[in-house]
């Protein structure tokens, strides 16, 4: 009978619910007050007031060992949270350095293209230059053929120079950070983007799309009443879109206008013609707020 009590007390003790717990506790000393014998004498009490002893402090060592679950559970799951922290955090140094590392590339490529054009350009203009003026004044028709492939050659050289200098030029517009920057001057507004940089534009595209998000944000800054801004740049296989759109009213005089086709705004103007100068083409509507949607293909 004494080892079935101990056993329900330890049972008890790996039991996650308190009311079990207690119940077993309970259940092992009405166990051990039934079968403790009769008649009932001095033993039989001592014995039951060592079951009691026994299942006071199976419920003492339970509570701390709940109380000890408990702490560990929340350790772990402080520990987990800081860990998911901490790799959060870890990405995202990592995202600016791979930033600053791209800028600071980008910095390199345009100077080095300044550097081309400045110093190399120069000396090839002047070569050039020169070999123009040896071949008008010389007389020996020998060196004819010579002195025309040196300025072919120089000629060639020019163009594979410039071709180089355009194509670092290029690659160091960065259309986000341009585009971010530009976004940022709407300090007094709600602004929210939805911008397709997945894949590389065309440098046309690239400063077109530069161009027509300024003069939107411009017109944005200097006429508009509203709160909110929204802007989305989306890609497909054959064209990309920009929309700007602000929750600004527009008077019904300026909407009549603008459904009329009578653009007479300077920022309006310049939007249209750079989307049209790639192909494409701009439209405002005035339905809720303002927008301002270009359309410029991919293929020219």
């Amino acid at each position: 009978m004494s080892v079935c009590v101990f056993l329900i007390l330890e049972v008890s003790l790996l039991c996650d619910n308190k009311n079990v717990c207690y119940a077993l506790t309970a259940s092992s000393f009405v166990i051990a007050a039934l079968f403790s014998g009769k008649p009932f004498n001095g033993a039989h009490f001592m014995m039951l007031v060592m079951f009691g002893g026994f299942a006071i402090i199976s419920l003492i060592l339970y509570e701390k060992m709940m109380k000890y679950k408990k702490l560990l559970n929340m350790t772990r799951d402080d520990s987990k949270e800081l860990e998911k922290m901490l790799e959060e955090k870890n990405k995202r140094l990592m995202s600016e350095q791979d930033q600053q590392v791209h800028l600071a590339t980008l910095a390199e490529r345009n100077r080095i293209a300044r550097e081309i054009h400045d110093n190399v350009g120069h000396l090839l203009s002047r070569g050039i230059l020169l070999l123009g003026a040896i071949a008008t004044v010389n007389k020996d028709e020998k060196l004819k053929p010579q002195l025309d492939m040196l300025a072919g050659t120089l000629d060639e050289s020019m163009e594979k120079m410039r071709s180089s200098v355009h194509d670092l030029h290029d690659d160091s517009i960065d259309l986000k950070k341009n585009l971010e920057d530009i976004i940022s001057e709407l300090k007094n507004y709600e602004v929210t983007t939805d911008l397709d940089l997945d894949e590389e534009f065309d440098i046309k595209i690239k400063l077109s799309l530069i161009g027509i998000l300024k003069e939107a944000v411009t017109n944005i800054i200097k006429h508009s009443n509203g709160d909110s801004v929204s802007i989305i740049l989306q890609r497909n296989y054959s064209f990309c879109s920009l929309s700007v759109t602000d929750n600004g009213n527009v008077p019904d005089d300026e909407k009549d206008r603008i459904l009329a086709g009578n653009i007479d705004g300077i920022g309006l103007q310049n939007i249209l013609n750079r989307a049209r100068s790639l192909g494409g083409d701009a439209y405002f509507y005035t339905d809720e707020g303002f927008t301002v949607f270009a359309r410029l293909p991919l293929e020219h």
